[in-house]
């Protein structure tokens, strides 16, 4: 498939299929990603890899990372990261993590990248690429990825020209135990199953148990499954409860047009060869549903829940339950966010999470050696105006991200001290 064509495709998919299309409309803008194309056309600069970038910016500015647009790995491209990642306030660009790169500390501030400011580079750029208006929301991992090198200042003073490498993609970190004074941590990078985070809890359920403030940390959190939070609900409920009943409101509103119907049929084909009966007849019956939907348009459901709705949520643990949460608290782990904000047990502190909750039954299409992910569905709260993309949950309390939180456990001590 020739990138033009490709191009096209994706273009008419965001208006026509994708379930966020209305929300997202006015900041709907093809024009960069054809004229960085077309560009490369030009001067014989065309490579496999200009696609991916082209459409990866084009995707960022409608600001839904449930928008995907990957690239197969091959001989000549692998998914890196740059190995630290680096978040901006009133003060300026700042180290906030490192995982791989040994030449930087946390707390190191970005003076230039590939010769500009950050200040010059939010200013300028014609495409929104660092996806949010607010300086603690920004996302500069992407634009990292296009650099070639940053001169940073450290600690002490001194400068270096950082000339970035390629480091393995990181990986979230297993589930975390700390206990300050009378105060439990758990820190949760990822929800794995419903198994993991028990024998988690578990290791540690006498200093829980006896604890007189639980601290959920889920500021940096990938999601992962619904299922993998399913054990901490007791912590946060308000009364002891079923599951459908703690969950909140599951309507939501599929777009089934002709496009997406034939793609989820073809999702499903492969599935046809299984050996297990049960499995067989569940995807003909889905099969045959998807051609009685095709061109209907939206439709009025209710969303699955991930676990039996009849399972019982029994309130355990301290009274005094903190959940911090940030920008990258998303998918998952915001629906377990959301729910406690709903109950109002547990205290929310941080800054508003991610915001990618509402559109949801993603899709995936494949393009030769790319492959492009949407969702189809949207929720009620996102239907009527009232969603959360783009804004996250905001918190009980807000503290906003200064550099000074790069030296010191400032969030946490917060918690402790209060």
């Amino acid at each position: 498939m020739d990138t033009y064509t490709l191009l096209k495709d994706i273009f008419h998919t965001i208006r026509k299929d994708y379930a966020g299309f209305e929300e997202v409309k006015e900041r709907h803008n093809p024009s960069p990603a054809l004229t960085m194309l077309a560009e490369a056309h030009y001067n014989h600069k065309m490579t496999p890899i200009m696609p991916l970038q082209a459409v990866s910016q084009y995707l960022s500015n409608l600001r839904d990372r449930n928008l995907k647009f990957t690239m197969d790995p091959d001989k000549n491209y692998q998914p890196f990261s740059r190995g630290f990642y680096v978040r901006r306030c009133v003060e300026g660009l700042f180290v906030d993590e490192v995982t791989s790169e040994t030449r930087l500390q946390v707390g190191d501030k970005v003076l230039t990248i590939n010769g500009q400011t950050p200040e010059r580079i939010v200013s300028t750029l014609p495409n929104p690429l660092l996806a949010s208006d607010i300086p603690e929301r920004e996302q500069w991992t992407g634009y990292l990825k296009l650099a070639d090198h940053m001169i940073a200042e450290h600690g002490d003073g001194t400068q270096e020209d950082i000339v970035f490498q390629k480091y393995p993609h990181d990986l979230p970190k297993e589930p975390q135990f700390n206990k300050k004074e009378d105060t439990v941590i758990l820190k949760f990078s990822k929800f794995e199953s419903s198994e993991d985070t028990e024998q988690f809890l578990q290791a540690h359920q006498k200093d829980i148990e006896q604890c007189k403030r639980l601290v959920i940390d889920l500021r940096k959190n990938i999601g992962g499954s619904e299922d993998g939070y399913l054990p901490l609900l007791g912590y946060i409920v308000k009364n002891d409860g079923l599951l459908k009943d703690i969950y909140g409101d599951r309507t939501i509103w599929t777009n089934y047009t002709e496009t997406n119907c034939q793609r989820s049929i073809d999702n499903l084909q492969p599935y046809l060869k299984s050996e297990d009966a049960d499995v067989k007849e569940y995807v003909q019956s889905a099969i045959s549903y998807y051609e009685q939907m095709k061109s209907v348009g939206w439709v009025k459901g209710e969303q699955e829940l991930f676990a039996d709705g009849e399972t019982c949520i029994t309130k355990v643990g301290p009274e005094d339950v903190v959940i911090l949460i940030d920008t990258w608290c998303e998918n998952e782990a915001e629906q377990f966010v959301r729910i406690a904000k709903e109950q109002g047990r547990a205290k929310l502190i941080g800054r508003p999470t991610m915001g990618n909750i509402d559109y949801l039954n993603p899709i995936k299409v494949r393009y030769e050696n790319y492959e492009f992910t949407y969702p189809i569905s949207k929720t009620d709260a996102a239907k009527n105006g009232n969603g959360v993309n783009d804004k996250g949950i905001e918190p009980n309390q807000y503290i906003p991200f200064t550099s000074s939180e790069l030296k010191t456990a400032s969030m946490i001590d917060t918690v402790i001290k209060k």
